[in-house]
């Protein structure tokens, strides 16, 4: 029997993801991030705070993340072996491009930044390992679902439109996501142009095995540097090919 989930927690867990991604982090952004109102997300963190997960910087009121957090990827084992193949590959990519990268797989209903080659300060978000990113805002989400087998990507569809997230609008608009997804089929790739973020534009592209996508990758520029049809026509190749290195690699 499937139940619907407790919207409660989902709550409390999008307050903890905002302050692991923002930290240290005030209420207002807090709450700007999330979408939930202001009363609802005092009492969220006020919750994780009694908890041990978050902790107030109390000459600014400010909150963070503790270490217990650490305590929820204690069972988490990316697949140690394509990281292994795909790291010197990323590095070899950022060299020639001189922008940095994520490699993210898919787990239940995100894509899971697994690495990252990303310095701190070069953007506005630096996303660390283990953050979530949207499956349908994203240029990894979609370069995901896009190559996925289709009964996988009804299933995250179905997971996903429940649940109403402001970064997963697609989810509930099936023709403009299928449309979308024969695009992205089309031209071998996905991109992200401001959608998710004002600041940054991304292209990126999946790893696969037989009919499986073991991972996606991106390469991730700001907005005010490079229009997108310049990071496509520029980066694209380059992706591409290193995607098909990294698929020879982990076949061994």
């Amino acid at each position: 029997m499937a139940y619907a989930p407790v919207s409660a927690v989902l709550k409390g867990l999008k307050v903890l993801e905002a302050v692991n991604r923002l930290g240290p982090a005030s209420l207002r952004e807090i709450t700007e991030d999330t979408g939930l109102p202001k009363a609802s997300t005092v009492r969220l963190l006020e919750t994780l705070v009694h908890a041990g997960y978050i902790s107030v910087m109390n000459d600014a009121r400010r909150y963070i993340v503790t270490a217990r957090v650490l305590s929820l990827s204690n069972n988490f084992r990316p697949d140690q072996a394509l990281l292994a193949v795909a790291a010197p590959v990323l590095k070899t990519l950022r060299e020639k491009t001189g922008w940095p990268s994520d490699l993210a797989l898919y787990q239940h209903g995100k894509m899971v930044i697994a690495d990252t080659n990303r310095q701190p300060g070069t953007f506005s978000i630096n996303r660390s390992v283990g953050s979530r990113v949207p499956m349908t805002s994203t240029a990894l989400g979609r370069a995901y679902l896009a190559f996925c087998p289709d009964a996988e990507r009804a299933a995250i569809l179905d997971l996903l439109a429940p649940l109403q997230e402001p970064d997963e609008v697609l989810a509930d608009s099936r023709d403009k996501l299928e449309k979308l997804i024969k695009k992205v089929r089309k031209q071998g790739y996905a991109t992200s142009n401001q959608e998710l973020m004002k600041t940054i534009r991304a292209v990126a592209v999946p790893v696969r095995h037989d009919d499986q996508v073991v991972c996606c990758f991106n390469i991730i520029v700001p907005a005010q540097v490079m229009s997108l049809t310049e990071l496509e026509q520029k980066y694209v190749p380059l992706l591409t090919a290193a995607a098909r290195d990294i698929e020879q690699r982990h076949r061994g």
